[in-house]
């Protein structure tokens, strides 16, 4: 890889990585993205919570 090709591959690496600390920086929600109003961990743990609850009442309702 000749010199110049090897320092644009740089400069693009890093301003790559310049976008991304930017982006994640930003607090609004991005384009095409959901806002959470809650911290990630609470929405999975009501989701594991959800379908738990929703396989004990298939659980019942085919006992029955």
């Amino acid at each position: 890889m000749t010199r110049s090709r090897s320092f644009t591959r740089f400069q693009r690496w890093t301003a790559k990585l310049r976008r991304r600390h930017l982006r994640a920086s930003l607090p609004e929600q991005r384009e095409g993205e959901l806002l959470l109003l809650e911290p990630a961990a609470s929405l999975r743990s009501q989701g594991w919570t959800r379908d738990l609850s929703l396989d004990l009442d298939e659980l019942q309702d085919g006992r029955l």
